[in-house]
């Protein structure tokens, strides 16, 4: 990353995302946080956590860059829905549909998957209580 923007360019899409998903996907009681990470040599990707009191970290959602979007194929619902069924590959998932500013509405945020949990214990299980 390079100082407040990363090198693909996803600090001014969360920017813009932000308020949206902290309207959609707040957990009461929690802190929300959005981070940025970089899997293998160069996928980088924002997901966005919460942190309850007692400090134990959850990711709910990986925002969905570009490359992710040309990935997705839905399954079900309709083009105006908020949350849509797809899939990447074989693996299927709840996709955040949403808009941002005059845009049309777009898949904003991947929600979290068992697959996904588990992976994420496998690169981090100190810090990851999914």
């Amino acid at each position: 990353m390079c100082g407040a923007t990363s090198a693909v360019g996803l600090g001014e899409q969360e920017r813009q995302l932000w308020p949206l998903l902290r309207e959609r996907l707040r957990r009461p009681g929690q802190l929300m946080g959005l981070m940025r990470g970089v899997l293998g040599g160069d996928a980088e990707v924002a997901a966005l956590v919460t942190t309850t009191p007692a400090g134990t970290v959850r990711p709910v959602a990986i925002l969905v860059t570009p490359a992710i979007a040309a990935e997705i194929t839905f399954v079900d619902g309709s083009p105006d829905a908020q949350l849509r069924r797809g899939r990447i590959g074989e693996d299927e998932m709840d996709v955040l549909i949403g808009r941002v500013g005059r845009e049309d509405p777009r898949p904003i945020a991947i929600l979290v998957t068992d697959w996904m949990r588990e992976h994420l214990r496998r690169y981090r299980p100190n810090v990851y209580a999914v």
